[in-house]
């Protein structure tokens, strides 16, 4: 059984007897996948290997604070293991697919197909330190993720772009990338062809109001993380990147898509 269905199996478990220990875990683990179907018809047993993924998930979500060893006075080691407060709050919560890369990454290329690899690569790092409680180092992927989705927008724009002074400006952000100033320009650029009744607004929509302002928001997210000066990330902002960031990528390539058509 895959690693991903197995944490969640988990989790609901935990969800429902906030402290156990690792057999009877395993044991209530196998009676929900046979509930929910998810074994082979001719199966209904989790194997040795999968017991084996269950134990180093057990561990996995102790890392991440999720979980702590002990149960109570009586039985403070392990094989016994009880929801930390975090952990209440993760499963309560119910947010499994944003403490998940394997699901976030599902998330990204259900909304998104011709994503970029490495969009895709920095998300996933993201949700890898959100999970480790490393909030600074969250905010500093997903700001190099929405970077590259903001230069991968510019790219495209510049290749229709038939003004050659217009082009060779464009070019120079790129070549010497200032985001604030590619964010301006790519509103300006979007403007106009609004005005103009160029671009449909199934494409643009959302586009001026709430996509640019959002990446200027992760822009200045992950500049916050990495200024010496400031030094301070609110985990809340980060939650809110990592939950609107897909949606917000779907914009940029459904603009990414239509600039790449007209140049055909």
């Amino acid at each position: 059984m895959e690693n991903n269905i197995l944490r969640k199996l988990i989790l609901e478990v935990l969800r429902d007897k906030k402290g156990s220990q690792y057999l009877v875990i395993v044991d209530e683990v196998e009676k929900l996948a046979a509930q929910q179907s998810l074994f082979p018809a001719q199966n209904k047993r989790l194997g040795s290997d999968d017991k084996i993924k269950i134990q180093e998930i057990l561990w996995d979500l102790i890392v991440e604070r999720i979980l702590t060893v002990g149960l109570d006075e009586c039985n403070p080691d392990w094989p016994f293991v009880r929801l930390s407060e975090y952990g209440e709050s993760v499963v309560k919560e119910a947010l499994h697919p944003y403490y998940d890369p394997e699901e976030y990454g599902a998330v990204i290329n259900s909304i998104v197909p011709s994503v970029d690899r490495v969009i895709k690569q920095y998300a996933i790092e993201g949700i890898n330190c959100f999970r480790q409680r490393l909030f600074f180092a969250s905010a500093v992927m997903f700001g190099a993720a929405a970077e590259k989705a903001i230069l991968t927008l510019l790219e495209s724009i510049i290749n229709t772009e038939t003004d050659h002074k217009a082009k060779s400006k464009l070019g120079k952000l790129l070549e010497r990338p200032n985001l604030p100033k590619i964010l301006a320009s790519i509103r300006d650029n979007l403007d106009t062809l609004i005005k103009a009744k160029t671009i449909p607004y199934a494409v643009y929509q959302g586009s001026a109001e709430h996509l640019l302002s959002l990446f200027e928001m992760i822009r200045a997210q992950r500049n916050d993380a990495v200024h010496p000066d400031i030094g301070e990330v609110n985990k809340t902002k980060v939650f809110l990147t990592i939950q609107t960031f897909p949606s917000a990528l779907e914009v940029v390539y459904r603009l990414i898509e239509w600039f790449n058509k007209r140049k055909t």
